[in-house]
């Protein structure tokens, strides 16, 4: 359920915001929220940066793994 709230805005802000919700075909209302959405969701990437190098993939020896050697040998072409 959604929540009613009540902001102030610049009547220009305003002005310019109902231009691009009406390009946009939504509301002043949705382009608030979207913003904040996306606001949230940019900060997602840091725990996925922060993850990089938490791990380390297996190496089997060479011969051993059919499947390996023929993925390594498709797309790590050295």
């Amino acid at each position: 359920m959604k929540s009613r709230i009540t902001i102030t805005l610049d009547p220009e802000v305003h002005r310019l915001a109902k231009q691009r919700a009406v390009r946009r075909k939504t509301t002043v209302s949705g382009l608030i929220e979207l913003l904040l959405q996306s606001d949230i969701s940019v900060k997602k990437p840091d725990l996925v940066r922060s993850m990089i190098g938490s791990a380390r993939l297996r190496v089997p020896e060479s011969g051993k793994d059919p499947l390996h050697d023929a993925l390594r040998a498709k797309y790590l072409r050295r």
